[in-house]
C-alpha cells in the first residue's frame, strides 16, 4: 500500500513538472529560467510534504543543477553546490546539533529540567509545577537542538504523570505534552542556537534583503516572542482548559531530588563551553563600546566557528583519561537527511529571488491587483495568518519559504523593516500545532497519542490566535524599533 502511494505521489510530481515546464507561459515579469525552476520547485514541495525529504532533496539539487538556473560562465553546477552543501548553514547545524548532543549524554539538560520542577513553591501547586516544567522546556529548548530535548521531555511527562496516576487521555497528561509540542515550535522559530529553521532563513534572506540577520539580533525578536508565547500558553492552560489536578496530591519533590545527581564533571565543563559560545554569539550585539575590533572579528567569521572550537574543546579535554566526547559518536547524531534537506531548502530560496528567474516580480504582478487596495499593515496582517495557517496542514518549513518569497515580492519596496518583518513572518510560518502534518516532531506526540486532535484542536486554534494578535500588536512593532541595519 505505501510503495502504491509512492508511486501515486511520484507520478503527480512528474504531472506538476510537465504541466509547468510546457503550458505556463513565460511573461508578466516570469522569465523562461523561472518557468524552469517553477517546473522542478512545485514538484520538489509537493514531494517534501507527501513522500519525504531525504532522497527527494538529494534528486531536488540534481535537477536543479539540470536546469542551468544558476549556471555561471565555466558550469552549470558551481552555483549549485555552493549555495547548498558548501554554504555555511550546513557547517552550523553539524557543530550545533553535535554540541547540544553533548549537553545531552553529559546530562545537563536532565539536571537543569529537574532543578524546574523541584522547587519548594511546586509542592501542593499544580499550576505551579505547570508553569515551571514548561518554562523549563522554554528555557532548555531555546539554546539546544528541539527535537533531542522534546524526546527528553515527553519521557519525563510520561514518568511524572504515571507516578501520579495521570495516563493519555487525561487533561494533565494532554495539557503536559502540548506545553513541550507547543513550546518546541515556539523556541525554534524564536531562537537561531541549534535550531535549523531560523538558520534556512537567515542564509536564505540574506541576498534578498542585502544584509544577514545576526544571531543576536533574531534573539532581540525571538525572546520577547518566546517570553508573550509562554505567557499566553499558561494563560490557556490555566483560564481556559483548566486540566484537573486531583491527583497532584501524589507529587512527591524530595523523590524527585533523590533521583536526580549531581551534575558530573564533564556536564559542568560542557555547560562553561556552552555558555562561553553563547557569550560569543551574542557579543556583536553588545560589545561594539567595549571592544569594537572583536566585534568587527566576529562578524567576518561567522556564527558557526565558535561551536566548531567548543566541539574540538570537548573531545580534547579529558577527564578520568577519557574525553568528554568522542567526534565519531557525536557525527551519528546529526542525520544526513537533515543536512541535504537544508542544503536544498537554503539554495532554493536563494535561486527563487534571482533577477534572472523574475518570480518575485511575478508573485507580484500577479497579487498585487488584489491586495493594492489595502493599507500596508493588513497585507502584512495578511501574510502572518496566511503562513500560520498553511503551516496547520503542511511542512512549516515549505509555509516559512513560501511566505518569505511572496512577503519578498510584496513588500520589498514598501518602506517597512523588511528585514525585522521578515523574522515576524517566519515567526508565524513555524507555529505548526493542530494536525499531525503541522511540523516535523508531531509525530512523536501523535503516533504515540499522547496527544489527539480532539482533545487539543480548539485550545490549539486559541493559541494561534492570541499568537497572531501578538506578533502584530506586539512583537512586530518591538521590531521595528531593534532590527537596525
Amino acid at each position: 500500500m505505501k510503495q502504491n502511494k509512492m508511486y501515486l505521489h511520484c507520478g503527480i510530481g512528474a504531472l506538476l513538472f510537465i504541466l509547468i515546464m510546457f503550458f505556463l507561459p513565460a511573461g508578466n515579469g516570469l522569465t523562461a529560467d523561472g518557468v524552469h525552476l517553477l517546473a522542478v520547485l512545485v514538484p520538489v514541495l509537493y514531494l517534501w510534504i507527501t513522500v519525504g525529504t531525504d532522497w527527494v532533496s538529494l534528486l531536488a539539487l540534481g535537477v536543479l543543477v539540470m536546469t542551468g538556473v544558476m549556471a555561471n560562465e565555466k558550469n552549470y553546477y558551481a552555483g549549485v553546490y555552493s549555495g547548498s552543501m558548501g554554504n555555511f548553514i550546513i557547517i552550523t547545524v553539524i557543530s550545533c546539533m553535535a554540541l547540544s548532543a553533548v549537553l545531552s549524554q553529559t546530562g545537563v539538560i536532565t539536571k537543569i529540567a529537574n532543578w524546574f520542577i523541584t522547587r519548594k513553591f511546586c509542592q501542593g501547586h499544580p499550576y505551579t509545577f505547570l508553569a515551571m516544567f514548561i518554562l523549563s522546556f522554554f528555557v532548555i529548548g531555546t539554546f539546544m537542538e528541539a527535537t533531542a530535548v522534546t524526546i527528553m521531555y515527553i519521557n519525563l511527562a510520561a514518568e511524572i504523570c504515571n507516578k501520579l496516576g495521570y495516563k493519555k487521555g487525561d487533561k494533565f497528561y494532554t495539557v503536559m505534552m502540548c506545553g513541550i509540542y507547543w513550546g518546541n515550535a515556539v523556541v525554534s522559530a524564536g531562537s537561531p542556537i541549534s535550531h535549523v529553521l531560523p538558520l534556512l532563513l537567515i542564509a536564505a534572506a540574506a541576498p534578498a534583503l542585502g544584509v544577514t540577520i545576526s544571531f543576536g539580533q533574531w534573539l532581540m525578536v525571538g525572546i520577547p516572542f518566546e517570553i508573550v508565547s509562554y505567557l499566553l500558553l499558561m494563560l490557556v492552560i490555566r483560564f481556559i482548559w483548566k486540566p484537573e489536578t486531583d491527583k497532584f496530591v501524589n507529587y512527591d519533590i524530595q523523590a524527585m531530588r533523590k533521583a536526580n545527581p549531581p551534575l558530573s564533571k564533564e556536564g559542568k565543563i560542557t555547560t562553561v563551553i556552552f555558555m562561553l559560545v553563547v557569550i560569543v554569539w551574542l557579543f556583536p550585539q553588545f560589545g561594539t563600546a567595549i571592544w569594537p575590533e572583536a566585534v568587527g572579528y566576529l562578524n567576518n567569521i561567522g556564527a558557526c566557528i565558535p561551536p566548531i572550537i567548543a566541539l574540538a574543546l570537548v573531545c580534547i579535554i579529558h577527564v578520568n583519561g577519557k574525553p568528554i566526547a568522542r567526534f565519531p559518536e557525536l557525527v551519528k547524531t546529526v542525520p544526513m537527511g537533515l543536512l541535504i534537506f537544508t542544503a536544498t531548502v537554503t539554495v532554493y530560496g536563494a535561486a527563487i529571488n534571482l533577477d534572472s528567474c523574475g518570480i518575485s516580480t511575478w508573485i507580484y504582478n500577479l497579487l498585487s491587483p488584489v491586495l493594492s487596495g489595502l493599507p500596508t499593515i493588513a497585507v502584512m496582517a495578511f501574510l502572518v495568518l496566511g503562513g500560520m495557517l498553511m503551516t496547520q496542514f503542511t511542512s512549516n518549513t515549505v509555509s516559512m519559504y513560501l511566505f518569505y518569497a511572496i512577503t519578498i515580492a510584496l513588500l520589498a519596496s514598501s518602506g517597512i523593516n523588511m528585514p525585522a518583518f521578515v523574522i515576524i513572518v517566519a515567526l508565524g510560518a513555524m507555529l505548526g500545532l493542530v494536525t499531525p502534518a503541522a511540523a516535523v516532531p508531531s509525530p512523536l506526540f501523535f503516533g504515540p497519542e499522547h496527544i489527539n486532535m480532539k482533545d487539543t484542536a480548539k485550545y490549539a486554534v486559541i493559541y494561534l490566535l492570541l499568537s497572531f494578535v501578538a506578533l502584530m500588536v506586539l512583537i512586530w512593532p518591538l521590531a521595528n524599533v531593534l532590527i537596525k541595519f
